[in-house]
């Protein structure tokens, strides 16, 4: 549902229906908006109702039925770089595919091709290779990188009911950690340009003060000089 497009009774329908459900956040601009509202495993409407229409005012709403987490045997993300090259990160056992940000380099494993010598690391489990050869088919994308975020069941899930979910596909070759660190420094280098803008502003500023008040004290010699010099014509009349 898009931002303001909530309804209320489409979304009770929904819950009714799956029991369990999870309400997702996405914004049109994910270059800058990371990581949006979540609220797994929910079964209160009052409180899901609450969450997505404070959510849906800015951001799209995304609800289905929910998925147990912890049930998951394997999850990571998948970047295709085109038909020829791909590279697959992931780890075993429980979570999603954004809790690679949080995973040791002992718990990361990665597979990859290379056109000209062939796979090398970690070979997933067959379903992962699967959603890589139908990745790289995908004609509409292809020599434009893309990520796919996916997580591996014991038991069908899904809509498809298979043993592999894609959470979803981006455009980009960063995961949202690095997505998001790539955007904060690239907020850091305007705002150390900004401050250094106005650092020099306000040296301008104190070099004019300074000759502002250099001409302000020789005028003032000037003038207690001039004064002097009446005072010693009044005396010598007076004289």
């Amino acid at each position: 549902m898009g931002p303001g497009e909530l309804n209320a009774e489409e979304l009770r329908t929904f819950l009714e229906k799956h029991k369990t459900i999870s309400c997702r956040h996405f914004h049109a601009d994910e270059s800058k908006h990371f990581k949006c509202p979540v609220a797994y495993d929910q079964t209160d409407f009052d409180f899901i109702l609450k969450f997505c229409s404070e959510h849906n005012k800015k951001y799209y709403t995304l609800c289905n039925e929910a998925i147990n987490i912890k049930k998951s045997i394997c999850a990571g993300n998948i970047l295709v770089l085109d038909p020829r090259n791909y590279f697959v990160e992931f780890f075993y056992g429980p979570g999603t595919p954004r809790d690679i940000e949080a995973k040791g380099p002992d718990e990361l494993k990665q597979f990859s091709r290379t056109f000209g010598e062939g796979t090398k690391g970690d070979k997933p489990p067959d379903a992962v290779l699967k959603m890589v050869g139908d990745a790289v088919r995908f004609r509409p994308l292809e020599n434009k990188a893309y990520i796919l975020e996916f997580s591996v069941y014991e038991y069908p899930i899904g809509r498809n009911q298979t043993n592999i979910i894609c959470w979803e596909w981006r455009w980009g070759w960063l995961h949202y950690q690095l997505q998001a660190n790539q955007y904060l420094l690239e907020q850091l280098r305007r705002a150390t340009a900004k401050h250094t803008e106005l650092m020099n502003s306000v040296d301008e500023l104190k070099m004019e003060t300074k000759s502002q008040n250099e001409t302000i004290n020789r005028l003032r010699r000037e003038l207690q000089s001039k004064v002097l010099e009446r005072r010693i014509r009044d005396i010598d009349v007076i004289r």
